[in-house]
């Protein structure tokens, strides 16, 4: 689900996050119980980041696919463990979501360095 702002201001309360700085490192969340207002504990929803890609190279998911994040969302990502990378090819019409765990043994680096 897209939470409203007050929602999405709930469960980073729920998960002591900062609002202010962390407000645009989460696309979305998916619940683990029938609605929002059941949520009671991070036990009860993921974080959710969504990256898309349509790239022919890439054949089954979520390898070989290329996309940028933020350090916020890093951040949180190890930070938490409800928090899930969602994949998804928008040409096959598929979607993986990920760990962190799963994502530390997929990465590769490549240094971008950022404007002046």
């Amino acid at each position: 689900m897209l939470p409203s702002k007050e929602q999405r201001k709930h469960v980073y309360e729920i998960c002591n996050i900062d609002y202010k700085k962390y407000s645009r490192s989460v696309d979305g969340i998916v619940l683990n119980v029938k609605s929002f207002d059941l949520i009671k504990s991070e036990k009860d929803f993921y974080f959710v980041e969504i990256k898309t890609t349509n790239s022919k190279n890439v054949k089954k998911l979520p390898y070989n696919v290329f996309f940028g994040f933020t350090k916020n969302e890093e951040d949180l990502f190890k930070k938490l463990d409800n928090y899930r990378l969602c994949i998804v090819h928008t040409g096959m019409r598929e979607y993986k979501m990920i760990s962190f765990e799963a994502y530390e043994n997929l990465i590769q680096y490549q240094i971008n360095f950022k404007g002046k």
